[in-house]
């Protein structure tokens, strides 16, 4: 079992946020625009046969298929002409330009003329609805969740504030605005500083102009009065952006593609600024990762419930009562020197090590610590679970949700209409303010 710590940092306290419908507008203003701009671009990279123009882009690394590039400055390149620098360079073809980029790029106009853009392409084993929910955290355990697969480290989190939350009609698409504080590794605390961001998330599903499908998950830096700089305490706000477009290459795999940038601000090196970037868009090859791991978690979930379900009609698992000698899928029976037979923790029956995998599971999700255990499953559990549609688990997390607040909200209105109904018991008890 593995118990990864999250404790939260002794500073001042950050508030939810109470946005006004002005402020909510705003916000899914400039997520929609930022949407908009990344698929024509994510368009013109395609018209170019998916070719990256190295003379614009200078090649970083590649790692799980995917490709990473930043962007190229030339040495006599200004604070006041990186821009427009950047708005000539913006192509991925020797003859091709991207007719989107002009003095309203909203990457352009919002980092630091010295932080290179990174662009990022490649492709991943599963559907555009595995991508996007391997992304999704609408919620602070769905958050945590993630976390545990991508190895993202906070000090600290918070959701401030939900303005779209997944429905059962659209259950991958939600906007909220985070906050967090990013744990560095220990031979860097030494020498930096801690950093929180401040974040617009919107992530979904959606038909582009052409008809087509396609997933997005958006992280872009948000400010706001009531948050502020927190430097007094020793941590400074890093700079964020990054869009990712997923779409359908064929059945079983999809092309990710992203544009953005990260600046965590303060004396820091730029290759160490790359690393950062350059790690942000790697956990992409996660998302199929913790998308299987949120379906087995279903799963077994909706197998125990079954279970208990036929103990109380006081009928008898057949599973517990068979109590095999040999493996159900190859029929191999452990010698005195071979292994025991492992108990598929889904169907529960009982396979040899050949025909089982061992899968890290998180079991248990709490506002400090998220607790890992790992579990044999057989070839045909962890296929079913490969193959399962994440909508299904999708609709049903935002069903329990949806009643989840309905019952908080049946209950605050209980709580208020006894309350209210005992202050006027209290009221009219008095003959001078009864009703006459």
């Amino acid at each position: 079992m593995s118990v990864m710590n999250h404790g939260a940092l002794r500073k001042p306290s950050i508030p939810k946020l109470s946005l006004t419908p002005a402020e909510q507008h705003a916000v899914e203003n400039e997520a929609a625009a930022l949407l908009t701009q990344t698929l024509q671009i994510e368009h013109d990279f395609f018209v170019n046969d998916g070719v990256v123009d190295e003379q614009h882009w200078k090649h970083l690394k590649s790692s799980d298929n995917f490709s990473i590039y930043k962007e190229r400055y030339t040495a006599t390149e200004s604070s006041q002409d990186d821009s427009t620098s950047w708005k000539s360079s913006d192509s991925f073809g020797p003859n091709m330009r991207s007719a989107s980029i002009d003095s309203d790029d909203i990457l352009s106009n919002k980092k630091n003329a010295r932080v290179p853009l990174i662009v990022s392409t490649g492709h991943v084993e599963g559907s555009v609805e595995d991508v996007v929910f391997g992304f999704a955290a609408p919620d602070s355990q769905s958050w945590r969740f993630r976390s545990a697969y991508t190895k993202d480290q906070f000090a600290d989190s918070k959701i401030l504030a939900t303005i779209h939350e997944p429905s059962e009609e659209r259950p991958f698409n939600y906007l909220c605005i985070k906050w967090f504080v990013t744990m560095f590794p220990a031979i860097l605390q030494i020498f930096v500083d801690p950093r929180d961001s401040l974040i617009i998330e919107a992530c979904g599903v959606k038909v582009d102009e052409h008809g087509q499908r396609y997933g997005y998950h958006i992280i872009h830096s948000y400010e706001h009065p009531a948050i502020v700089s927190m430097e007094a305490s020793g941590i400074c706000r890093s700079s964020v952006s990054m869009c990712f477009i997923i779409r359908e290459v064929r059945p079983g795999k999809v092309h990710v593609f992203s544009r953005g940038f990260v600046d965590p601000k303060g004396d820091m090196s730029p290759n160490v600024v790359v690393m950062f970037a350059s790690k942000a868009v790697l956990t992409t090859a996660k998302t199929v990762e913790v998308s299987f791991a949120k379906k087995l978690v279903w799963l077994m979930a909706e197998q125990e419930r079954e279970r208990q379900d036929s103990r109380r009609r006081g009928r008898v698992d057949s599973s517990e009562m068979i109590d095999s000698e040999a493996c159900v899928s190859c029929g191999k029976t452990p010698g005195f020197l071979n292994a025991k037979l492992a108990t598929c923790r889904l169907c529960r029956e009982k396979f040899c090590s050949k025909c089982t995998s061992q899968h890290r599971v998180v079991v248990d999700v709490t506002r400090k610590e998220v607790t890992e255990r790992t579990f044999p499953f057989c070839v045909r559990c962890v296929f079913k679970a490969k193959q399962m549609s994440p909508h299904v688990v999708a609709v049903e997390k935002a069903r329990q949700n949806a009643n989840r607040v309905d019952s908080s909200a049946s209950s605050s209105q209980r709580s208020a209409s006894s309350t209210g109904l005992d202050s006027q018991r209290s009221l009219t008890s008095d003959p001078g303010l009864s009703d006459r």
